[in-house]
């Protein structure tokens, strides 16, 4: 795996998507590493770089917004007897009614409530002390117990008194009647809650429009026969099974009305289902998540991941979140997705090695490449600089302003000195520097000499520093006399620096080192033993040998010449 990358790219913004659940619940994801425009190089040695990744998702709770109406029946027949229970039919209905507020309350979906009643007539009931009418009010309300409370055969007392005349079960004028509840709330959902112990017998040609009115509101109708003699179907003016199925709802015989059916359904609650990660739209795995879905909302997980092997160019890194709002509704899922893009830049130098004959070529350049996003290569300054044998050798750019080009290269080229100290090992450096770091890469360079030097021989001074007549041809010498200047040149070293040697090429006998240049008298003596004495004069050595004079040379580089001869004829006999 590659090695961790360095995000470059200062004052990053985290990347947030939301929205807002059916319930009114957030749901969001946050990718605070990376976010768009960050940068990351590639370590020097490597072809890729794993990027951190960073981020959280969260799920809220739902808000409040449920209404509830609780439509009660106060017509005469209430006041007989609940059962096994004790009390009225009536005082059955309010510790039911009361019951179900408790559950609205503990659930928290609940944002308001009201209260109906009907007999011959309906009322809604004025909900608060407050001035003015009332219909609803929190479900937590003091209020809400103390209307249910003042509740009477023939009306509700409080907080304004409503009389609706007990003799008759007008199923109409209780619709109607919570209808001006369920018209003040706001909530989303709404629910009517309708009480009866008996069968209609007033009001059926307004049943439809009543009915069809709170269906038009929004509101779902949960009707229920109340008592072993009322019935879901029963009734001449309307049923309380149609009011029900007119709305989605459902009707229930209920022998005990103070244990009404659960019909709560909480919508404030939410769910995580899921929470994901996608690099450049592959899935990959998290390397920690704090809280693994599905879980409860409210809540929130942070995560991490790793986007490794991430090569130069752009990548896109997407997390997402699911959730659901109400938990129980399925169909309320959704899904949140924030996606954020970054570069990957990778940096090198070439050649990574080369050597130069500094006789022949005093010149080196390289070439500096920024590798990475399509577009996004030119511009990127680069300094180079020499350390080594050549330290501080400065040199020039292409472009000059040494930034990288539409291909992401620069070059930098610098000469040395022919001359022995430039021999050796330079390292230059390059360093890109991508937003707000940077990267240094080296190579190196070798100058060498493996040239070797050139020797001469030419006619020389005799002692009295004149240079004899030479003719050279045929069987005599090109230097009859044997006067000579021996010199060698080089393409790195000075004069001073070379060695000049003079052999016998009749017994190998080596003369020297002598100083560049030297004058010679050379002595062909066949017999003789090879010999050397100072000359005098303008000669410098006076030589003896059994053949010609051959001359070599030697340079600082210990590279040696090619023999170069000095003719003379033999002595005479």
């Amino acid at each position: 795996m590659a090695a961790a990358g360095v995000m470059m790219a200062g004052y990053a913004v985290a990347g947030t998507d939301s929205t807002t659940l059916a319930n009114g619940a957030d749901l969001s994801v946050t990718v605070s590493t990376p976010t768009t425009g960050d940068t990351f190089l590639v370590p020097t040695g490597s072809t890729t770089v794993d990027v951190p990744v960073e981020g959280s998702a969260s799920i809220g709770e739902g808000e409040p917004n449920v209404h509830w109406t609780y439509v009660v029946d106060v017509s005469g027949s209430t006041g007989a007897g609940c059962g096994s229970v004790g009390g009225t039919v009536l005082d059955c209905e309010k510790q039911a009614v009361t019951n179900l507020n408790n559950a609205v309350v503990a659930d928290g979906s609940g944002k308001d409530v009201g209260v109906s009643v009907f007999g011959r007539g309906g009322a809604s009931a004025d909900m608060s002390g407050a001035a003015g009418n009332q219909p609803i009010v929190a479900p937590d309300d003091p209020g809400v117990d103390v209307v249910i409370g003042s509740i009477v055969i023939g009306g509700v007392n409080l907080y304004t008194p409503r009389a609706v005349n007990p003799n008759d079960t007008n199923f109409s004028a209780g619709l109607t009647a919570a209808g001006t509840s369920v018209s003040a709330s706001t909530a989303a959902s709404k629910n009517v809650v309708f009480l009866s112990d008996g069968e209609s017998n007033l009001g059926g040609g307004n049943f439809n429009a009543a009915v069809a009115a709170l269906d038009s509101a929004g509101a779902t109708i949960y009707s229920f026969a109340v008592g072993s003699g009322a019935s879901c179907a029963g009734g001449s003016d309307g049923t309380l099974q149609a009011m029900a199925d007119a709305t989605g709802g459902t009707c229930t015989n209920v022998p005990n009305p103070a244990t009404l059916p659960d019909i709560v359904q909480n919508v404030t609650d939410t769910a995580m289902t899921d929470v994901a990660l996608e690099v450049d739209t592959v899935s990959t795995s998290f390397d920690t998540l704090t809280q693994t879905p599905p879980f409860d909302g409210p809540g929130s997980t942070d995560f991490t991941a790793t986007a490794a092997d991430q090569a130069p160019g752009a990548h896109e890194v997407c997390a997402s979140a699911t959730g659901t709002g109400p938990k129980s509704d399925a169909s309320s899922e959704q899904t949140v997705t924030q996606c954020e893009t970054y570069d990957v830049y990778a940096f090198s130098l070439t050649p990574e090695t080369a050597t130069n004959e500094l006789g022949s070529d005093n010149e080196h350049t390289v070439t500096a490449t920024v590798d990475g996003p399509a577009g996004k290569l030119a511009g990127w300054p680069v300094e180079f600089a020499v350390t080594g044998q050549n330290a501080g050798a400065t040199g020039t750019c292409a472009p000059a302003s040494c930034e990288t080009d539409a291909d992401g290269e620069v070059t930098f080229t610098y000469s040395v000195p022919v001359e022995p100290n430039s021999l050796g090992t330079d390292t230059i450096s390059a360093t890109v520097t991508v937003n707000s770091d940077s990267a240094t890469v080296d190579v190196t360079k070798e100058w060498v000499d493996t040239t070797p030097p050139t020797a001469t021989c030419e006619p020389g001074p005799n002692p009295g520093g004149q240079i004899p007549a030479a003719p050279g041809e045929g069987g005599q010498g090109q230097n009859q006399d044997g006067f000579y200047t021996v010199t060698a040149t080089d393409d790195v070293w000075g004069a001073e620096s070379l060695d000049v040697f003079v052999i016998d090429d009749g017994t190998g006998t080596v003369f020297g080192p002598y100083a560049n240049p030297t004058n010679i008298k050379w002595t062909e003596a066949n017999g003789a033993d090879p010999r050397e004495k100072a000359g005098s004069g303008a000669v410098d050595w006076a030589l003896k040998g059994q053949g010609d004079a051959q001359i070599t040379a030697v340079d600082g580089s210990g590279n040696l010449s090619d023999p170069v001869a000095c003719l003379v004829p033999p002595a005479p006999q």
